[in-house]
């Protein structure tokens, strides 16, 4: 991360026929430079609220501060209202860190460059290698 990479995966659902495609989550470098890395993702609306995206974040969040030694947090951004997003972030370890208006992504269906207000989240490496999760083994190739 400290190279500024970024990294997508699909998130697939192993235990169902067909192992369908149920989501995907990214962490990249969006704007800012001297930001951490961005945490994203979405689960189809079928398959919320059955655990993949918390199974999904933790092991991207696993991978990510294995992978690099000098990355001191990652930060995620939801819009007001997510309240859903929000607790599955605080249950891994994120902490409230600020608000910020933003014109809306198109893929969020809104009108081109409508604000909206963000409620940024950090989780800082030190509460992440307090969790209970700080110890998924995530095998990688160092670079």
């Amino acid at each position: 991360m400290a190279r500024q990479e970024g990294f997508h995966f699909a998130i697939i659902a192993e235990d169902l026929p067909k192992r369908p495609m149920v989501g995907a989550c990214s962490a990249a470098f969006i704007g800012d430079p001297s930001r951490p890395p961005e945490l994203a993702y979405w689960i189809a609306p079928d398959y919320q609220r059955m655990g993949f995206a918390s199974q999904a974040l933790k092991l991207l969040l696993a991978f990510m501060f294995n992978r690099d030694d000098r990355l001191r947090a990652i930060e995620a951004a939801v819009i007001d209202g997510n309240e859903a997003s929000t607790q599955l972030l605080l249950s891994l370890g994120f902490r409230y860190h600020e608000d910020e208006h933003a014109a809306a992504p198109l893929s969020w269906n809104r009108p081109r460059g409508e604000q909206v207000l963000l409620h940024r989240h950090r989780l800082w490496r030190t509460d992440w290698l307090c969790s209970d999760w700080a110890h998924i083994a995530i095998e990688h190739t160092k670079q």
